[in-house]
């Protein structure tokens, strides 16, 4: 996917090739972690966000995400890809 994408927590802009990292989907939503502040964001949207080629984010729950990285560390340990 070649779409823009704009930190919702630090204002960092990149797209999945620089600066974010692909993460999944949680409930209809796309998941990225940005690489700049390590924030876990959503895209609502993704199939307009493919069209527009701009994704709009919000930042995932503290808790949540914290949730996500442990089980994303689970299954995908370091070293592992």
């Amino acid at each position: 996917m070649d779409i823009s994408i704009t930190c919702a927590a630090c204002g960092s802009k990149g797209n999945y090739k620089n600066g974010f990292e692909p993460r999944g989907k949680y409930d209809g939503h796309v998941v990225v972690k940005c690489l700049s502040c390590q924030t876990g964001l959503l895209i609502a949207n993704a199939g307009r966000a493919l069209i527009s080629k701009k994704a709009k984010t919000r930042v995932i729950e503290s808790g949540l995400w914290q949730r996500m990285k442990a089980e994303w560390d689970k299954n995908f340990p370091m070293g592992s890809l």
